[in-house]
């Protein structure tokens, strides 16, 4: 990791590799990334992050072969009171669009943390997925801050899963010539520091299901909905 090589960003590079044995066969890969993220106070207000990985060797005795990557850009108003932010971003993984090759072609989402960067709703896994997204965030005092996401997500291919955030869980069957579009997401976040020790946040987001979820069995109009309340303590 450095600042180095590009002064108004942090460049990262990574080697990362999984071995493990199990019954259904060896898996032994090598994931190699880069990570780059602006500093806006140097760019005028202007941010952006991007992060690329590509993935070969076995799964369960298949080859790998899989690539990943997120994109963002979001300009913020650093002399405004507010401090308000505006970014888009798109996230991009592969999928395993012939299960009966021998080979697999599913990114493979390393010991997932995928909590907020793929929607609040923890459906989705950097795996399988095309994912636009819109943000916008405001702080109308030191103390609070609100912010509003909108995901849009479809599958890479349809000939491979729909990965929960935890990337093993199916949301549903595999589903073969379904249309790929899987729904969209909206979440409001209201983060507020009570002191140095205490920390509040609330949030509330909805789920606009995509004619995947009822090409896949479920129905049309099956919506979600997901709110929470959390009290943080630090010592």
């Amino acid at each position: 990791s450095s600042t180095g090589l590009i002064p108004w960003q942090v460049t990262d590079v990574y080697g990362l590799e999984l071995h493990e044995d199990s019954a259904a066969g060896s898996t032994d890969f090598v994931t190699l990334g880069t990570r780059m993220k602006a500093d806006p106070k140097k760019l005028g207000g202007w941010d952006y992050e991007t992060e690329m990985a590509v993935q070969f060797g076995e799964v369960k005795d298949k080859d790998l072969t899989a690539f990943a990557g997120h994109w963002g850009i979001g300009y913020n108003w650093l002399k405004c009171p507010w401090k308000p932010r505006f970014g888009i971003e798109y996230n991009f993984a592969t999928g395993d669009s012939n299960a009966a090759d021998g080979d697999v072609g599913t990114f493979q989402n390393l010991y997932p943390t995928n909590h907020k960067f793929y929607g609040y709703m923890d459906a989705w896994a950097w795996q399988n997925i095309h994912n636009p997204a819109v943000s916008f965030s405001v702080q109308p005092t030191a103390k609070l801050k609100v912010q509003l996401d909108y995901h849009l997500f479809w599958l890479a291919t349809t000939n491979d899963a729909w990965y929960r955030a935890n990337g093993v869980s199916a949301v549903r069957p595999i589903t073969p010539g379904a249309d790929s579009f899987a729904g969209s997401e909206l979440d409001v976040t209201l983060a507020y520091k009570v002191n140095k020790n205490l920390s509040l946040q609330a949030g509330y987001s909805h789920y606009f299901a995509g004619s995947y979820l009822s090409d896949a069995g479920s129905k049309k109009s099956d919506d979600a909905d997901f709110a929470y309340m959390q009290v943080q303590i630090d010592f």
